[in-house]
């Protein structure tokens, strides 16, 4: 009998337990319907198990104050009681939502992490902040973090150069990630002063080579095989070691002398790291500042993150790698040996030559060294006008210089040197819209076109809505005339130009004239004298007649063929209803208002608002009345009737209130 007496307290505990949390999500259910906004379910849940275990509270005291207190009482007023019960528990809803309301103001849904992805998240809180102390460390021994003011960072001033080197030191010393991040702020000269231009641009990614002992296992790991199977020999001692990788010469057993490319065991997890401390920072600065919203601070952040994801990736640097080589066949590109490769290993041709910084070209005559910058020139403007697909990364170390023999293949070529490209993590890729453009611009410096060269640059880059283009067409003109000077006070005025107009420059465009611009200190080296811009109108023609190829304007024609085609078949029986309309006297034209379906949806929802709030106050105002008044016949021996209805409007408008509340603050959010 005993076990039976426990067993039937399980079961009726189970239940009431099963019932309570059947009201509970019943509860919680209605009240995400009843506020219209995505609130979260743990919290609505709360709310039902707070009207389940408060309502019966709140009837006995709102029984109790209409008089009605003894079984007997409620026998006599059977009705009442159970209308003032389900009054309860409405009103202990109504107190539920408004804590809710109260709640998703201060703590929106989705701002506070559930346990279980804090506690997945604490180690990589840890390693984030162990790496904020790291860089923060380093910028206060590098005076980045020395009190200044604004007016003290004017460019052209002391204090801004000391902050640009010591910005520039910060970032170096601070690793790969922040070394990338340095040099892609470098390109964004329309919002930087120059100092912090001209600093960023000089950061380089070199570091101490790693162990070859650390090295050996992710060779293994990605090849598969041991390393002697697939190699003759391989040279321990790396040719150049940067932050994320370093380079090996190596032979393969079929005796092709290559070299590899193998990224660091530890570069992805840092990256990682680095990345999402950036991300969250640009978050914080678009969210908090004027200027952060301004420049986007968060797609900018997105964008450089998913470009050095890129750079990790050693397949796509394989395929950029692919695409130049077809893109510019009178540089040297190294075969890339895709059998051997993966995402972290890179096995390519060995190309024997000298990095242009380390070459000694002065026994090389004048005109050998003309040629060779200028088939440089060549080469980066096909790729990046014509074929749309460029390397980023000109800085002389990624440029070799090669000893040139004639050979069977090409018995009248005499030239004394070539040029070779390495190191193709950072590639950019222009539009065929954006490679007209750019590609008509220069056309147009070459012809002193200002109203023409205006159209192009704004074609190119992103202007603000509101431009005046009467000065913007004056200021051009102005900065036609300094065409000839100096290339690097060239590119400041153009930057400067932009950032007063407030136009923006897409980030791959930036990218290009990012690689123009590193391009023309890399061909100072090969040729002092020579001059990028004019250089570069020289070759504007030959690239306008490439890029607007009888070929090109074939394909461009059959492809709009196809659409416009379709359309020409219609015109006819077209233009005839429009005839007959016009005869008939039944022409007409129909305009609709609020024809975008957002603008349909901001109406409706103001409209929905404006009812419910309406609806809110004119309860509040009937149940005042209605508690207000001294007629009407008793509901209970202490409770009028009218006062039970003043209750009950009272519950409706408060609740309508809260639900207006609570989906002006989501709107916000």
């Amino acid at each position: 009998m005993e076990l039976i007496g426990i067993a039937s307290a399980a079961v009726s505990t189970f239940l009431i337990v099963a019932l309570i949390a059947l009201f509970a999500f019943m509860a919680a259910f209605f009240v995400r319907r009843v506020l219209g906004v995505p609130v979260g379910w743990p919290r609505s849940t709360a709310v039902g198990l707070l009207v389940c275990f408060g309502g019966v509270p709140l009837a006995n005291v709102l029984l109790a104050a209409s008089g009605i207190t003894t079984p007997e009482d409620v026998s006599a007023n059977l009705g009442a009681t159970l209308l003032l019960g389900a009054l309860s528990f409405a009103w202990a809803f109504a107190f539920g939502i408004g804590i809710l309301v109260v709640t998703e103001v201060l703590w929106p849904t989705g701002s506070i992490r559930s346990p279980w992805v804090m506690i997945k998240s604490a180690k990589a809180s840890r390693a984030r902040h162990r790496r904020y102390l790291q860089v923060m460390r380093i910028a206060f021994a590098e005076g980045l973090l020395r009190p200044t003011n604004g007016k003290a960072l004017r460019e052209g001033s002391s204090e801004a150069r000391r902050a640009a080197q010591a910005l520039s030191a910060t970032l170096s010393r601070s690793g790969v990630t922040f070394i990338k991040l340095g040099q892609m702020l470098s390109t964004r000269a329309e919002s930087l002063p120059s100092e912090f231009v001209d600093e960023l641009s000089k950061l380089q990614t070199r570091a101490e080579p790693e162990a070859w002992a650390n090295i050996e296992p992710a060779l293994v790991d990605s090849m598969g095989k041991p390393l002697e199977e697939l190699f003759e020999s391989i040279n321990t001692s790396p040719l150049a070691s940067a932050s994320v990788a370093q380079v090996h010469s190596a032979v393969l057993s079929t005796g092709e002398s290559v070299v590899l490319k193998v990224q660091r065991p530890s570069a992805r997890d840092q990256v990682k790291v680095d990345l999402d401390i950036i991300e969250r920072f640009a978050r914080l600065l678009e969210r908090r500042t004027a200027w952060g919203r301004t420049l986007g601070m968060e797609s900018l952040a997105a964008g450089f993150g998913d470009s050095l994801r890129e750079e990790l990736d050693y397949g796509i640097e394989a395929e950029n790698m692919r695409a130049i080589a077809a893109a510019a066949p009178s540089l040297k590109i190294p075969k890339v040996f895709g059998e051997f490769s993966s995402d972290t290993i890179l096995v390519m041709e060995y190309v024997e030559g000298t990095p242009l910084g380390e070459a000694d070209l002065e026994g090389l005559d004048s005109s050998t060294r003309h040629d060779l910058a200028s088939e440089l020139l060549a080469g980066i403007l096909h790729q990046v006008v014509v074929s749309g697909v460029f390397h980023a990364d000109l800085h002389p170390g990624n440029i070799l210089i090669q000893a040139h023999e004639p050979t069977n293949e090409s018995p009248t070529d005499h030239r004394s040197a070539t040029l070779a490209l390495l190191d193709f993590g950072s590639v950019g890729r222009l539009g065929k819209s954006s490679r007209l453009s750019l590609a008509g611009f220069i056309a147009a410096v070459h012809a002193d076109d200002n109203v023409v060269a205006t159209d192009r640059l704004l074609e190119m880059m992103l202007p603000p809505r509101i431009l005046d283009r009467r000065v913007l067409e004056n200021d051009m003109g102005v900065f036609l005339t300094y065409v000839g000077g100096p290339t690097a006070a060239l590119f400041t005025k153009l930057f400067k130009l932009l950032q007063k107009h407030s136009i923006g420059v897409p980030p791959h465009l930036a990218a290009a004239l990012r690689a123009i611009g590193t391009l023309d200190g890399t061909l100072k080296l090969v040729d002092p004298k020579f001059d990028l811009i004019i250089e570069s109108e020289n070759h504007s023609q030959l690239l306008m007649r490439k890029a607007i190829s009888p070929e090109a304007i074939g394909t461009f024609i059959q492809a709009s063929a196809v659409s416009i085609i379709p359309s020409l078949q219609r015109l006819p029986s077209q233009l005839r209803s429009v005839q007959e309309r016009l005869d008939e006297g039944t022409f007409g034209v129909q305009v609709r208002q609020f024809a975008e379906p957002t603008d349909r949806a901001f109406l409706r929802n103001l409209v929905h608002e404006v009812i419910v709030a309406g609806i809110s106050i004119t309860a509040i105002i009937g149940s005042i009345l209605l508690l207000g008044s001294t007629a009407g016949p008793m509901l209970t021996p202490s409770l009028r009737l009218y006062e039970f209805l003043g209750y009950t409007l009272a519950l409706g408008g408060f609740v309508f209130g809260l639900r207006s509340l609570v989906r002006v603050f989501a709107s916000k959010n």
